[in-house]
């Protein structure tokens, strides 16, 4: 399955007859819908670690989605947002930006423009999870190295030789190479180079004042 079919799209409009199109295209183009008729539907039912793209109509209603789009990221869903409607005007999709929106498009729509971007909205969101996902990972591994070994694992993500450092921490090359071998087992790592990538992750919470 491709990065941009593993998520769920969340459709939101109040008009039926546009939903249901808007659907048919979408499940079309093998893409698995949700969809929602009003603002609270939405906000309050979606699924937050299923959906990977949300297409947010501006007018819902008694609803704004604008408003809509700010109340679900601030329950926490971050993936992308598309805003769409027939009523548009740069102020509104300069607001709609400002509140996280990734696109905003007006009705009527060219339809392979649409699917484009719902492809670009859910790729991005698949990369946003993976590198989350190589953060956690990293961070628990992290966890696991003992007070030396984490003071080795640092000089070692600077690229520092084995004997370097060694000599940096006061302790024998031998016994640097048994940390530095108790790093790379507990980081699953095959090469100094997978060790200095996962710093990128670490470092913010973890690096030692200098």
């Amino acid at each position: 399955m491709s990065p941009e079919k593993q998520f769920k799209v969340a459709l939101v409009d109040d008009d039926p007859g546009f939903r249901d199109a808007l659907r048919w295209l979408l499940a079309a183009n093998r893409y698995d819908v949700s969809c929602y008729g009003d603002a609270a539907a939405f906000v309050d039912g979606h699924d937050m670690e299923a959906i990977g793209c949300s297409l947010i109509d501006l007018q819902l209603g008694d609803d704004n989605g604008i408003e809509v789009l700010t109340q679900s990221r601030l329950r926490g869903h971050d993936a992308p947002a598309i805003m769409i409607s027939a009523y548009g005007n740069i102020p509104t999709a300069v607001r709609a930006v400002q509140v996280g929106a990734l696109e905003f498009i007006e009705k009527p729509f060219d339809n392979d423009k649409l699917l484009d971007v719902v492809a670009a909205a859910c790729r991005r969101h698949a990369d946003i999870c993976k590198t989350h996902g190589r953060a956690v990972d990293a961070i628990r591994k992290y966890r696991l190295l003992t007070e030396r070994e984490a003071d080795v694992y640092w000089l070692l993500a600077t690229g520092m030789a084995t004997k370097e450092t060694a000599a940096q921490l006061d302790i024998s090359t031998r016994t640097a190479e048994t940390h530095r071998g108790r790093v790379f087992d507990k980081f699953e790592a095959r090469c100094l180079e997978d060790v200095v990538r996962t710093q990128f992750h670490v470092k913010p919470l973890f690096r030692p004042a200098a």
